[in-house]
């Protein structure tokens, strides 16, 4: 009977008194949790910034951040600040009542409370900073990755196809830095284009990756870097001037010499300033090349200082029925007659 009085007393003093103590301790022992989290606050400020260090690395060299690490990031900031301002409030639970004898009761458990908690939070974060890996290289929307899935519509015909094996050889010349094509609207300049492009991506060679951007008679500088952008795989959404999607444009495509990068630039009216969109030019070039298009010679060979320039003109009659017979499949000698 006593080791059965003995037991429930023990359960009776495990589950009344203990929780009882651990109330009273945050108002004991208030200064020790406060303490205890101002220096994890600290060592969790110098993980960020080590962490944020190599991100920025990371970043700078074209680099995606894994999701972990940002979760982790985020969190950070959330903690950080909750307890920034847990501390900021320490003063009021300083302020003590019934005359000045005795500390705020009330206010010294919160803080207890709060700070302890507080403390178990960093401390989760703490053991999650040392990440296997902060950052990988993810290929680009455009990296070239051979013939798969390409089909080309062989539209290229007639007098054309020596203009389009022409380009073929002037891109693979590494001598030839900007190539261009011209001629009136509407004779195709932009079709021409494409399939030089699907032409390269069913190689895979010379270049690794293939932008392209349309310039137009009025010319969207911001409209520009983000098509350029986009298929480099950056993300310009978060650097709001000019200057700046100039230099990480700039950077981007220097970023590896080994990289061979064709630029499409079309529908050219007037000089393009290359360095104020963030594309290198000269010597500054290296791996990368301008493919261009413009209804004007002047503007391709003085203006860009064009490499080669080739002159696109109209399909003539036989040329458009080649074409119209290769686009719908007309049955071998069933082409249809046309009086003029």
């Amino acid at each position: 009977m006593a080791d059965i009085v003995l037991s429930v007393a023990s359960k009776a003093t495990e589950y009344v008194v203990a929780p009882v103590c651990r109330q009273c301790g945050y108002v004991i022992y208030s200064n020790s949790y406060v303490g205890k989290l101002n220096k994890e606050l600290v060592q969790l400020e110098n993980e960020r910034q080590r962490v944020q260090h190599s991100v920025d690395e990371a970043r700078n060299n074209m680099k995606q951040i894994e999701a972990d690490v940002e979760e982790w990031m985020k969190k950070v900031e959330t903690v950080s600040n909750n307890a920034r301002g847990l501390l900021d409030n320490d003063v009021r639970a300083k302020k003590t009542c019934f005359c000045g004898w005795l500390p705020n009761p009330k206010e010294r458990y919160r803080l207890g409370r709060e700070a302890r908690r507080t403390a178990e939070d960093v401390q989760a974060l703490l053991v999650r900073s040392r990440f296997e890996r902060i950052s990988y290289k993810n290929a680009p929307p455009w990296h070239i990755e051979g013939a798969r899935n390409l089909i080309s519509l062989d539209t290229v015909t007639g007098s054309r196809a020596s203009i389009f094996q022409g380009i073929m050889k002037a891109l693979d010349d590494e001598k030839l830095k900007v190539i261009g094509v011209y001629g009136p609207g509407g004779v195709g300049k932009t079709t021409l284009l494409e399939e030089v492009e699907k032409k390269l991506r069913k190689e895979g060679r010379p270049f690794h990756m293939i932008v392209k951007a349309k310039v137009s008679q009025t010319p969207d500088l911001k409209k520009i870097q983000e098509d350029i952008a986009c298929a480099l795989g950056l993300k310009l959404i978060d650097v709001p001037t000019e200057e700046g999607r100039r230099d990480l444009l700039f950077k981007r495509i220097q970023n590896d010499p080994s990289e061979n990068i064709l630029i499409i630039l079309d529908d050219l009216w007037e000089k393009l300033d290359l360095k104020a969109v963030g594309i290198p030019d000269g010597d500054e070039s290296r791996g990368c090349k301008l493919l261009l298009s413009s209804r004007f010679q002047d503007v391709l060979e003085q203006k860009m200082h064009a490499d080669r320039t080739f002159r696109l003109e109209g399909l003539n009659n036989d040329e458009a029925f080649e074409l119209v017979e290769k686009t719908i499949c007309w049955p071998s000698g069933r082409r249809p007659s046309v009086v003029i």
